[in-house]
């Protein structure tokens, strides 16, 4: 009887993988604006969400430039605080005293992971590093990150700084409703900044028409964790399939991993169609 109970045991358990196929800890792939879950897995687990964090740090500075606060011209100083940021760490080599726009900050930030241009952002756009957070997780409470919590800019490491699946798809939809001008910069295939080049750092874009970005993410405690949406051509109403993948155990299955959900995704609304 024993035996015949683990079976089932490894048998429920191998179908449950047969079904998804997704090498990841976590994910969730939905519908926006609708915000129907199309498929989910441990959807409220809470893992560190690497650059992940930086759609959420985009996020606050779109809200400050809808409201008037802020514009894509300004001009502002690097600070010194980008000395922080190490050899290994995502960065668009900025210099502290050199003078750059919201707007290419806003380019390295999402097109190539920046932690400079997330530090030199929260920076202008709090006052300092601290009050930036704040608003960071007071923009998170209004979009209802109900198992969120955020204690840095760039999304590296830190005690206290979690987020889920569940919530990152909640922060995708508000920036896909309040802010499409974001795709306008995750679908960017490069960026160009003085002698620094570097590509697009999701390398979905590009393998579909339909994919236009939007934010990768890495780091020891997280594993490879990806967000990635896909918008087809005659699409009305701002319809995209996004999925958010969390944990996977390498940058291919992540790869991988979104490709088939978003290719999940995509029959199935042309199902609905």
């Amino acid at each position: 009887m024993k035996a015949a109970g683990l079976f089932l045991l490894f048998f429920l358990s191998h179908q449950s993988v047969e079904a998804h196929n997704i090498e990841a800890q976590s994910w969730v792939l939905f519908k926006t604006p609708s915000g129907e879950i199309l498929d989910a897995f441990e959807p409220d687990k809470r893992f560190s969400p690497a650059s992940l964090t930086k759609v959420l740090t985009a996020y606050v500075v779109f809200k400050e430039i809808k409201e008037g606060r802020l514009s894509l011209r300004t001009q502002i100083e690097v600070p010194a605080l980008v000395l922080q940021t190490r050899p290994g760490e995502s960065q668009m080599q900025l210099k502290p005293g050199e003078y750059i726009s919201i707007r290419e900050l806003l380019k390295g930030l999402i097109v190539v992971s920046a932690n400079d241009a997330a530090l030199t952002l929260a920076n202008h756009v709090g006052g300092s590093l601290k009050r930036f957070v704040g608003m960071m997780n007071l923009a998170a409470q209004e979009i209802g990150m109900q198992n969120s919590s955020f204690v840095n800019p760039t999304g590296l490491f830190a005690f206290g700084h979690y987020s889920t699946a569940r919530d990152l798809m909640k922060l995708a939809q508000a920036i896909s409703q309040k802010h499409p001008e974001y795709f306008e910069y995750s679908s960017l295939p490069e960026l160009t900044y003085n002698k620094f080049r570097k590509k697009n750092t999701n390398e979905l874009l590009g393998s579909s028409t339909a994919v236009d970005g939007m934010k990768t993410g890495y780091i020891k405690a997280s594993g490879w964790c990806v967000m990635i949406s896909a918008k087809k051509a005659l699409a009305k109403g701002g319809e995209r399939t996004i999925a958010v993948v969390l944990g996977s155990p390498s940058h291919q299955k992540r790869i991988q991993a979104g490709r088939e959900l978003i290719r999940r995704g995509l029959e199935a609304s042309a199902e609905l169609d």
